[in-house]
């Protein structure tokens, strides 16, 4: 690698690393925390993607992967089977997949074909529903974080409304700190997968696009972000309504099984 694009790299990191510190310090993450997660993707990575013949990469060859000693790469492997290291993408969907199950499976939409008001128990109610979403979140729990994002309303004692398909939540909580990861993981994934090559050369780019403009006046922009938002929230649940008639019907763990979908964004600087 060149001294010029190494620098272009660290100055990219720099750049999308701002948003990240800011996010962060107001939620009182410190550096040194941070620069421990760091620690644990880089040997994470080095030790699980660049062995030989599918084994794990050995300690000197992870050490010279990150700079770092072989003495840390030991003592940084022991601790990324610690689960605050990680996030479970997964979990944090599974209020996403409760809505769109909410809204789309017949079992649980009334004869107009909106979602039905649901009690806890019974034959396709809430607790039914999660069943049908999988995952080992109790039904209190679940139901407590959708009233909380106002997605669910309490139409009377112990009956529930689905008020909204989307799963937004307006307060920092460990969701939304989660979910701050995965989307940020996901946009990262995409542009490193469309930048790299594969094992027989150049493939197939998934997508990814933008589009902007330097020139925009200040009082146009609210105007733009409202059209982002309408024709965005459209095209979502298009999307959304797909991936809902096209999941796997099995509640089993099956490694064919493949988590995908499409990201939206608006953003103004």
């Amino acid at each position: 690698m060149s001294n010029q694009v190494r620098d272009a790299l660290l100055s990219a990191c720099k750049h999308f690393m701002l948003p990240v510190a800011r996010f962060l310090i107001q939620n009182g993450v410190t550096f040194k925390e941070f620069s421990t997660m760091a620690k644990l993707a880089f040997v994470e990575v080095a030790s699980d993607e660049y062995g030989i013949r599918g084994r794990q990469t050995n300690v000197s060859r992870t050490a010279v992967l990150t700079g770092l000693t072989r003495k840390e790469v030991k003592r940084v492997r022991d601790e990324i089977g610690d689960p605050s290291s990680s996030v479970d993408a997964a979990t944090l969907n599974r209020p996403a997949q409760v809505l769109s199950t909410w809204n789309e499976d017949a079992r649980f939409l009334d004869m107009n074909g909106s979602p039905r008001v649901l009690s806890m128990e019974g034959p396709d109610q809430f607790r039914d529903l999660l069943r049908v979403v999988g995952g080992d979140v109790p039904p209190g729990a679940m139901l407590t974080e959708l009233i909380r994002a106002g997605c669910v309303a309490e139409v009377s004692e112990g009956e529930y409304k689905c008020v909204s398909r989307v799963f937004n939540p307006s307060e920092i909580d460990a969701f939304q700190a989660m979910r701050f990861g995965v989307c940020l993981h996901d946009l990262a994934a995409t542009y490193q997968f469309n930048m790299s090559s594969g094992d027989d050369g150049p493939r197939q780019r998934r997508f990814e696009r933008q589009v902007w403009n330097d020139h925009i006046p200040r009082g146009r922009v609210p105007r733009f972000e409202k059209l982002v938002h309408d024709s965005g929230f459209e095209m979502l649940k298009s999307f959304d309504k797909w991936l809902a008639e096209n999941q796997s019907s099995s509640e089993s763990v099956d490694p064919r099984l493949k988590r995908c979908g499409v990201g939206i964004y608006f953003f103004e600087s």
